[in-house]
C-alpha cells in the first residue's frame, strides 16, 4: 500500500513548502554566496549570467518583493541580503534538485552540475555566516 501526501502529513512526516520559486531560489542564491548586500541591478547580472539571459531589475521587483514579505532576504543599508528564514525555504529545495539531478546518472557533464549543487546544498545545510 502506498502513503498518500495526506497520510503522510497526518503521521506527523515534514511536508515541502512550495512558495519559493526557481527565480527566487536564484535570487537568494546570489545573496547568501555575496555575503554581503547586493543591489538589485547586481543581482540581475550575476542571475543573467546563471541563465544566460537578460535579467532586467523590473522583473526581479515582484520576486524580491515576495521574498521580502516572506523574509527569505532583508534590506540592509543599500541593497538585500540573504536571512536564516530564506536558508530554511531554500534548503528543501536545493536538496530536491540534488537527488532530482543525481538519480541513476554518470555523466561528466552533470557530475559538474552535481558538485555545484552539493557545493550550494552545503552553504545552505551550515547556515549564513556574518548577516
Amino acid at each position: 500500500m502506498t502513503a498518500t501526501a495526506n497520510d503522510l502529513l497526518s503521521a506527523g512526516a515534514p511536508g515541502c513548502d512550495w512558495k519559493m520559486t526557481v527565480f527566487e531560489l536564484a535570487i537568494f542564491m546570489c545573496l547568501y554566496r555575496a555575503g554581503q548586500p547586493r543591489r538589485v541591478e547586481d543581482i540581475c547580472k550575476v542571475i543573467g549570467g546563471w541563465f544566460e539571459c537578460v535579467v532586467d531589475p523590473p522583473a526581479a521587483a515582484a520576486p524580491i518583493e515576495h521574498m521580502l514579505v516572506n523574509r527569505w532576504v532583508a534590506e540592509k543599508g543599500h541593497g538585500l541580503c540573504a536571512t536564516e528564514e530564506g536558508r530554511r525555504a531554500a534548503r528543501p529545495l536545493m536538496s530536491g534538485m540534488v537527488r532530482m539531478l543525481d538519480h541513476g546518472t554518470r555523466l561528466i557533464d552533470v557530475a559538474l552540475m552535481m558538485s555545484v549543487l552539493r557545493l550550494s546544498k552545503g552553504e545552505l545545510d551550515h547556515g549564513i555566516r556574518d548577516l
